[in-house]
């Protein structure tokens, strides 16, 4: 990628967020999916009963681990909503004394997570660096690192990847809720064909894009990493991943149900309506037999990670991260 390229594309994804109040914001039938068929496995998985608890948990555990320092990273940090509460629900589990550092690139970004860290009185533990995490190289060790929904804005996962094991503390955990389908959230081939028969029978009313503000009679394929760096290459997250870290925990899942419970289509569904969320319920189901027997793979990720290759991590059914990679050629 030439600079100017990059620039542009830098540019356009902290434009992205300038005027966006809640980044984490998403519809109602998200929620109503999320609570009923996401949030068991989690807590199965990984003992988490919510997105805080789920690196919260390993991060109290690493840090007693690290005994003094307790330095804990979190790359791509956004307006560190997240990160307040993560810090927050570690002085619950008892673990006090630590650092997170957040990294950000987005200044607009961080003068919202600034208020929010002073307004909650976490400045002591919570600090903020403006960083572009392409050109990011650690300057300490950490117990704990966590990217929430950060690793598929990277171009330089290599080099990003190499950095964290770097950086990682032995006995440490890298920890991450991100997506790895294909690159700009696109479907594949064989994922497409089962959503454009879906759409074929749907009414109108739910074909809707919200974010496009626009009828999508057809449903389009459409690449959100044309202007900026979403999803610039989801696609190589978990096969990068495998090859460098060890996972202790792993729940991967979407491919289908995804696209209708997301920002462009998921507020055309209500959660109230019976009719709305047994279709709901019945995409879970289609989407579970169809990884079940390979012929799709998740699109989305929690995983704990850590530096140590051999170990058998804990996972949803036979969904382990070989498994759930998708090959491509």
């Amino acid at each position: 990628m030439t600079g100017n390229s990059y620039s542009a594309r830098l540019d356009a994804q902290i434009e992205q967020y300038r005027q966006v109040e809640n980044i984490h914001d998403l519809p109602d039938i998200f929620h109503y999916w999320s609570n009923k068929h996401l949030r068991p496995r989690l807590n199965a998985v990984t003992g988490a009963d919510s997105i805080a608890d789920f690196y919260a948990l390993p991060f109290a555990q690493a840090a007693r681990a690290a005994g003094s320092g307790r330095r804990l990273l979190s790359i791509g940090a956004g307006d560190c909503s997240l990160e307040v509460a993560v810090a927050k629900r570690l002085i619950e589990l008892g673990t006090r004394d630590f650092r997170l550092d957040c990294l950000e690139i987005s200044p607009h970004l961080l003068e919202r997570a600034r208020s929010s860290i002073e307004k909650e009185g976490l400045g002591y533990c919570v600090q903020l660096l403006r960083t572009d995490l392409n050109e990011w190289r650690p300057d300490a060790r950490y117990a704990g690192v966590m990217a929430n929904h950060s690793l598929h804005h990277l171009v330089e996962l290599e080099r990003v990847f190499s950095a964290v094991a770097d950086a990682l503390e032995d006995g440490g955990s890298f920890v991450s809720n991100d997506m790895i389908g294909r690159n700009g959230h696109m479907r594949w081939p064989e994922v497409l064909e089962f959503v454009e028969g879906i759409w074929s029978f749907m009414p109108d009313r739910y074909k809707f894009n919200r974010q496009l503000g626009r009828l999508d009679a057809r449903f389009v394929n459409w690449d959100c990493s044309n202007d900026g760096f979403e999803g610039i290459r989801a696609q190589d997250i978990l096969p990068l991943l495998t090859g460098r870290f060890g996972f202790t925990m792993f729940l991967g899942f979407g491919g289908i149900v995804d696209v209708f419970v997301d920002r462009a289509f998921g507020h055309n569904f209500d959660p109230n309506s019976p009719s709305d969320t047994a279709f709901i319920d019945f995409l879970q189901l289609l989407n579970d037999r169809l990884i079940d027997g390979g012929v799709i793979k998740p699109t989305t990720m929690f995983a704990v990670m850590c530096k140590e290759r051999d170990i058998e991590p804990t996972c949803w059914r036979h969904w382990s991260p070989e498994f759930s990679v998708r090959p491509v050629g």
